[in-house]
C-alpha cells in the first residue's frame, strides 16, 4: 500500500516539473488557477452497505476544490469534502451478531447484549482531503478549437477521517454507547471524473463522479475478521467552478489546446516556376528562309504580384500547409523573386468574440505566417506582421465563415 501511493505521487510530481519545463511564453495569455464548489450525494460499502437488503440508504456530500494548470492537458487539484451517510446489512449478513462495543460474535451462544445486523444501521460522518492529478482528456485526441465541453480524469490519493455510530431500527436510539471503531485517520486511493461545461469565460458548470477505496475496515463502526479489500466510498455531485483570473485573460489554459498555443509548421514541398520562354519564330534572311530557335527573355519591369490568402480554423492560429501547399508555395516564389521587396503580413479574424480576443488572436496568424516563410529561407527582415482583428472587407454573410479568418501578404 505505501509502495503504491509513493509511486502514485512520485508519477505525479515528475510530470508535473516535466510539463512546467517544457512552458511556452503563449500560454502567459491564459490563467491557471480555478476555485469550485460541489454538492451532491454519496454512497459506501463495508459491512455494513448503503444499499441494505432492506431499504437504500442515499448519502450527502459538500465540498471545496482548488486547482492549478500547468498545461492545456494537465493540471493539478486539491479537494475537501465533508459528507454523512447511511447503511445496513448485506442480504447474507441479516442474522450476523454484534455487540454494542462494534465487535461481531461468531459463536453458537452468544451473551445478552447483542443485536442481529439487520436491527441495526449504521451513520457514518466523513471527512476526506484529496489531491488529484488532473488530465485533460479532450487533447489526447488532438481537438485544435476552444471547446465548450471538455472531459477531466483525476486519479487521487486520500486522507480520510470516519466517525461512525450504530443505532437500533425500532427506535432510533443509540447502539454502540462505547464503541470507538472507525476514528482512525487511514490514506486512500482512488479518483474523480468529471464533466466540464463552460458556461462563460469566467464559470464552468461541473458533474462529477467519484469513488475511492477506504483502507480501514472499522470505518462503518463494525468490527470483523475480514479485510478492508472491498471497502469504498462514492459519490456524485454537481458543482460551479470560477475561473479566476481570467478578466485580464484569454481563458483558463485547460481550453488553449496544445496545438493551437504555438504555430506548428509542416514541410511542403516547394515548386519552381520557369522564368524563361522558349518559343519558335520565323526569320527572313536575304538568300533563304530559315526556322530557328529564339529565346525571349522578358525584360520589362515585374510588378509585384497578387499574393493568395491563407485561412484557419477557428480560434486556431495553425497553418493547413497540406491544404494550402499550393498557395504556400506561390508566396514564397515571390518573395524570392522579389528579395528588396518589403511586405506586410496581415493576420485577421471572423466577427466572433471581443477585441481582446480577437487582435492578439490575428497577430498570432500572422506570425505563423511569418515563421514559416523564415522556414523556407525568406529574410525575417523582409517582413512586418500585422494583427488586424475582425476582417470589416467582408460581405456580411461571411463575416462567421472561414474567409474572414485569413493572413495576407501585400507590398509595404
Amino acid at each position: 500500500m505505501k509502495k503504491l501511493l509513493l509511486s502514485f505521487c512520485l508519477l505525479i510530481l515528475l510530470s508535473s516539473l516535466s510539463i512546467q519545463a517544457q512552458k511556452k511564453q503563449v500560454y502567459n495569455d491564459f490563467s491557471r488557477w480555478s476555485l469550485g464548489v460541489n454538492g451532491g450525494i454519496s454512497a459506501f460499502r463495508g459491512d455494513m452497505i448503503s444499499f441494505s437488503a432492506d431499504k437504500t440508504y442515499i448519502g450527502v456530500q459538500g465540498g471545496l476544490q482548488l486547482g492549478y494548470q500547468f498545461t492545456p492537458t494537465f493540471g493539478l487539484s486539491l479537494t475537501v469534502d465533508m459528507g454523512q451517510g447511511k447503511g445496513s446489512a448485506k442480504e447474507w449478513e441479516k442474522a450476523f451478531k454484534i455487540y454494542s462495543n462494534g465487535e461481531s460474535y461468531y459463536g453458537m451462544e452468544p451473551e445478552t447484549g447483542f443485536a442481529y445486523y439487520n436491527d441495526i444501521y449504521t451513520k457514518i460522518k466523513y471527512f476526506t482531503l484529496g489531491l488529484h492529478g488532473d488530465f485533460n482528456v479532450n487533447n489526447f485526441f488532438g481537438k485544435k478549437e476552444l471547446r465548450r465541453w471538455t472531459v477531466l480524469l483525476s486519479p487521487a490519493v486520500y486522507l480520510q477521517k470516519f466517525s461512525p455510530k450504530l443505532y437500533k431500527k425500532e427506535d432510533d436510539k443509540r447502539f454502540d454507547t462505547s464503541s470507538t471503531l472507525g476514528n482512525d485517520v487511514n490514506l486512500g486511493l482512488g479518483g474523480d471524473l468529471a464533466l466540464r461545461y463552460r458556461a462563460s469565460k469566467h464559470i464552468d458548470l461541473q458533474l462529477k463522479s467519484g469513488v475511492a477505496w477506504i483502507a480501514n475496515n472499522n470505518f462503518d463502526g463494525v468490527a470483523t475478521c475480514c479485510t478492508s479489500k472491498y471497502n469504498w466510498l462514492a459519490n456524485l455531485s454537481v458543482g460551479v467552478v470560477w475561473k479566476i483570473g481570467n478578466k485580464k485573460k484569454k481563458e483558463n489554459l485547460m481550453y488553449a489546446t496544445t496545438r493551437s498555443v504555438s504555430p506548428v509548421i509542416l514541410p511542403v514541398k516547394e515548386t519552381t516556376r520557369p522564368v524563361v520562354k522558349e518559343e519558335q519564330k520565323p526569320v527572313v534572311k536575304q538568300e533563304e528562309k530559315t526556322v530557328e530557335n529564339v529565346v525571349k527573355v522578358e525584360t520589362a519591369k515585374k510588378t509585384f504580384p497578387v499574393l493568395p490568402t491563407v485561412h484557419f480554423k477557428r480560434n486556431s492560429a495553425i497553418i493547413d500547409t497540406v491544404r494550402y501547399a499550393n498557395e504556400l508555395s506561390r508566396i514564397v516564389e515571390a518573395l524570392k523573386e522579389f528579395p528588396r521587396e518589403k511586405v506586410d503580413i496581415r493576420g485577421y479574424t471572423d466577427h466572433t468574440g471581443t477585441d481582446r480576443v480577437n487582435l492578439p488572436l490575428s497577430l498570432r496568424r500572422a506570425e505563423a505566417l511569418k515563421t514559416y516563410l523564415v522556414s523556407k529561407g525568406i529574410p525575417a527582415d523582409q517582413m512586418r506582421t500585422f494583427g488586424e482583428g475582425k476582417d470589416i472587407s467582408v460581405d456580411q454573410k461571411d463575416i462567421y465563415t472561414e474567409k474572414a479568418r485569413k493572413v495576407e501578404v501585400k507590398e509595404h
